[in-house]
């Protein structure tokens, strides 16, 4: 029997999450539901098989894979390694239960895959029609892409086309137990080891769902535990064997997106004490140890916020002072990097703004 030309996976661990919309964009994604062309997989998520199907009716039930996955832990993780390992296509695409595909999106996909192609990266919308800004790659280039120079580490999940063969070369697995951050390592691996990859700059969107943005948990979790990702990848034997320009770049993403919104929520949310000072503080230094020089490429009033936090003494007001002043985008301060040399480095401000304006 001929395998599938895309495996979809759909993890699911709420009946009542709006599953059926994701299997009809599907459905409706270029793809026939057939042995050539499309399977989906829905992976139940702690939960009855026989729940799943009777949200999504019978029409829609014939059409699918359901698989049970029970774990008992609060993570996409599992579900989703258990819905790749079940993939045998040329490609895999996952999807979460909240979101859903514009008509045509797969078909667009392949379109891009031929046979050197490792991943095809999905261009992002909000529900509301509004593009989501990421990785904001070169403007105006089309073909393969370069981790470094189109900033693909700001694209985590890897929503796509993933081809399976470069699943199991680069050993690619969503890290399980973790509370947050599973696909940190699954991203920055393929990046780093894709034969080729390319962005579907005007191909049909994935779509993250209201319902998906609406139910972000806003439950405190202690800094290290929400952080728990960034320590165990820049542990990584994988990661001390990169060339540190990639380090540098990796860090450069993890301070930018993780660590500055760490602090600023935890001091507005009146979460930030000395015990959360100190696990960050010891974190940024790891960092500076395992990516030295990362902060030259971030701007003045970034490595402002990480000389205070690391600065013995620094009060709770001065480090939610400098958070907050970094958020002031177009200042010189946001716009200038640390380093005057690295003022034209992919990931500084300047060309780093400019490619998410464009994209």
């Amino acid at each position: 029997m001929a395998e599938p030309l895309v495996d979809a996976v759909i993890a699911i661990h709420d009946p009542n999450r709006p599953i059926a919309r994701a299997v009809r964009s599907l459905t409706a994604s270029g793809l026939a539901v057939a042995k050539d062309g499309l399977r989906i997989t829905v992976v139940c998520h702690n939960l009855a098989a026989g729940t799943v199907a009777d949200a999504l009716g019978d029409g829609l039930t014939s059409q699918v894979r359901l698989i049970e996955h029970h774990d008992g832990i609060r993570s996409p993780a599992g579900p989703f390694n258990a819905g790749v390992a079940a993939a045998s296509a040329r490609f895999v695409s996952i999807m979460g239960s909240d979101d859903y595909l514009e008509p045509g999106a797969l078909h667009a996909w392949c379109d891009l895959a031929d046979d050197s192609v490792d991943a095809v990266i999905a261009p992002q919308a909000h529900a509301d029609g509004s593009t989501i800004r990421t990785p904001p790659v070169r403007p105006f280039r089309s073909g393969d892409r370069d981790a470094l120079k189109d900033r693909l580490f700001y694209r985590t999940a890897p929503l796509g086309l993933v081809r399976r063969d470069a699943i199991d070369r680069l050993g690619l697995t969503l890290t399980e137990g973790l509370a947050s951050g599973e696909d940190q390592a699954f991203s920055a691996r393929l990046w780093v080891g894709s034969r080729a990859t390319r962005y579907a700059a005007r191909a049909p969107r994935y779509v993250v769902g209201a319902d998906a943005e609406s139910r972000v948990s806003m439950t405190y979790r202690p800094l290290r535990e929400d952080l728990a990702f960034v320590e165990r990848l820049i542990d990584d034997p994988w990661f001390a064997g990169l060339p540190v320009r990639t380090r540098r770049a990796i860090a450069v993403k993890i301070a930018r997106i993780h660590l500055f919104a760490a602090v600023l929520a935890r001091i507005d949310g009146t979460n930030w004490n000395d015990d959360e000072h100190a696990s960050l503080a010891g974190l940024i230094e790891r960092m500076r140890e395992r990516a030295p020089g990362f902060e030259r490429t971030l701007s003045l009033a970034d490595d402002r916020v990480l000389s205070a936090v690391v600065e013995a003494g620094s009060s709770t007001e001065r480090i939610a002072s400098l958070s907050r002043a970094r958020r002031r985008f177009g200042r010189p301060s946001t716009l200038l990097p640390s380093n005057p040399l690295s003022l034209l480095a992919a990931d500084a401000p300047l060309r780093f703004i400019v490619a998410s304006a464009l994209l």
